[in-house]
């Protein structure tokens, strides 16, 4: 919500300070602002305060519980019938605080919230407008919102006692690195689905609503999609295998589920393509077992264009390095050139057959069929100047 200084201000009968001032109490008391510009600020306002913080009246009304600024233009508001109880021993245990008592009802003043207090214990009812002030953690985070979080000491958390038991998780990554090593590759998709035993009360996604029974459905679709993009990451002629573990959520209890696109041969025929890891011996499986260590090599900046494939084989006289007819593709095939496969060879009557797998992209557009080609002539013709026969 963009909203100007000028418009805060006269809300207020004091003057306020500099925009950059109020933007930074804005940030510190949690929220953000997305740009300011002049004397307008970008406020972002999260779905939790949509309700009380849509609108000028909105936004001057917590600027005004954020600075302790009387408001000018003050309008009656009434109070949730919802109640929350909580004391103030309990606001501090939370918070891990040691706030006191006017400390904490000042608090609850700025931000008009009505409120009896009965013995040791508050009864808070938050204005109407405010639909997120429904249990003792939402008191309790406006609290410590209002009085800056940097008023909580920080705490070091004890130590563990004794080592951690990790026989199980290095069983999993046992068996992950095996399946890597079968040449499977691992995805990781999400939990929702658009049917299931459980369904979500608020989905984030409208169209799947419930959470998965099982990995089987979604490592389908990941096959469909990584099929699409496999000549980019994988030479010719190597199959495309997934796998997942993740929970799956059946009526009967949620599980840990392993989920392969294939059955693994060297796992035998009594091995199939899923299973149920959450009952699987997996802790004397990992035992002594020491995961695999894998180093990710730097960010490379993809194309979101699709690519062109070509194939281009040719025969050479024998000895002729590989390298060299590499060289000879690339140095014609340009920037639009991203991957060069090699995947046959064979000799007959002193020459050497070779076949390459070509893939094309730009990072600024979409090629066309054309194009490719034209390039591919090129190729052609290079190579043919050095006596090679292209078919």
């Amino acid at each position: 919500m963009k909203i100007s200084r000028d418009d805060l201000q006269k809300y207020f009968e004091e003057s306020l300070p500099s925009t950059a001032a109020i933007a930074d109490a804005f940030t510190f008391h949690c929220f953000e602002i997305e740009e300011v510009e002049g004397d307008v600020l970008d406020i972002k306002v999260l779905t939790n305060r949509a309700a009380d913080c849509s609108s000028e009246a909105g936004i001057a009304a917590e600027l005004s519980a954020i600075l302790d600024l009387p408001l000018t233009r003050a309008s009656a508001v009434g109070f949730s019938n919802k109640t929350v109880d909580i004391s103030l021993a309990r606001i501090n245990a939370i918070l891990g605080s040691d706030f006191s008592e006017k400390e904490v009802e000042d608090v609850f003043r700025r931000l008009r919230f009505n409120t009896e207090k009965h013995g040791d214990m508050y009864r808070v009812a938050a204005p109407l407008p405010r639909t997120d002030i429904e249990l003792p953690e939402d008191v309790t985070e406006e609290v410590g919102r209002i009085l800056g979080y940097d008023r909580i000491p920080e705490t070091e958390l004890s130590s563990l006692s004794g080592a951690p038991d990790q026989a199980r998780y290095r069983g999993i990554e046992k068996m992950k690195d095996q399946l890597v090593e079968q040449g499977f590759i691992e995805v990781s998709t999400q939990s929702f689905a658009k049917k299931g035993d459980i369904f979500l009360a608020n989905p984030l996604d409208k169209t799947k609503p419930a959470l998965r029974t099982s990995l089987e459905e979604n490592l389908k679709d990941a096959l469909e999609r990584a099929k699409q993009y496999a000549p980019l990451v994988l030479p010719p002629k190597t199959a495309l295998k997934l796998f997942e573990v993740g929970t799956v959520f059946p009526k009967e209890g949620e599980y840990l589920e392993l989920r392969m696109t294939e059955r693994v041969k060297a796992w035998g025929d009594a091995v199939s393509i899923s299973d149920n890891l959450s009952v699987a011996k997996l802790e004397e499986y990992g035992k002594d077992y020491t995961p695999m260590r894998y180093t990710l090599s730097a960010y490379k900046p993809f194309s979101v264009y699709p690519f062109i494939t070509r194939d281009i084989a040719l025969w050479v006289p024998s000895g002729t390095e590989v390298s060299e007819i590499e060289t000879g593709i690339r140095e014609n095939a340009k920037e639009l050139l991203v991957r060069l496969d090699q995947f046959d060879q064979f000799e007959k009557e002193g020459r050497v057959s070779y076949a390459f797998r070509l893939v094309f992209q730009s990072r600024e557009r979409t090629l066309t069929d054309d194009e490719v080609s034209g390039i591919m002539a090129n190729i052609t013709a290079a190579l043919s100047a050095k006596d090679y026969q292209v078919r």
